[in-house]
């Protein structure tokens, strides 16, 4: 079976989106991180075989990752070559460059992620894409949570986690702290 894995960028104060639900605050988080993370991000883009994304921000990564180079060439490259799926129920087309390894998905998500996981035996990542992540979490279809804490704090804004969640147990499984403060840290979500 499929192991999806979501990996989202957040403020220490636990937003991953601000009050417009956007991401403007972590501009130029690469360039904060430095060149730490890319090891990590390039080693977690090989052992993943599809990408999952919401419309909102396959329009973000569409925007940026087919013409993406330089120090990001490794991940772009990755990037590009790994099949896309595109979750929405308003578009009516997906394109990415002049790759022709992306769909759209227009069914719902859930039901659509359940059988997916089941009949491959590859790995599967979601970032951003926070509605599409709160459904499978609510699902307990997400089977590793990767989060970076960079080190900001923005007071308000869009978390994670489903806020019907009264207590969801995750056990630690890894961490780094890089030099400058960030903080990677990879859970896996607790079975009930």
């Amino acid at each position: 079976m499929k192991r999806l894995i979501v990996q989202e960028f957040i403020s220490v104060d636990g937003f991953c989106a601000d009050r417009q639900k956007t991401t403007g605050f972590f501009d130029g988080t690469y360039n904060m991180v430095g060149d730490e993370l890319i090891p990590y991000q390039e080693k977690l883009i090989e052992s993943i075989d599809f990408i999952l994304l919401g419309k909102e921000t396959y329009k973000m990564f569409t925007n940026y990752w087919p013409d993406a180079g330089g120090e990001n060439s490794k991940v772009a490259s990755a990037m590009n070559r790994i099949p896309k799926i595109v979750f929405s129920s308003s578009l009516k087309e997906v394109h990415w460059g002049n790759c022709e390894n992306i769909s759209l998905v227009a069914e719902d998500a859930v039901n659509f992620v359940k059988s997916f996981k089941l009949n491959e035996e590859k790995n599967i990542i979601i970032w951003g894409s926070i509605s599409l992540v709160k459904s499978l979490l609510s699902a307990g279809l997400i089977d590793e949570i990767q989060l970076v804490i960079v080190p900001v704090s923005i007071g308000k804004g869009d978390s994670l986690f489903p806020e019907d969640f009264n207590l969801f147990h995750l056990e630690l499984a890894d961490h780094k702290v890089l030099s400058n403060g960030v903080v990677l840290l990879k859970y896996n979500p607790l079975k009930k």
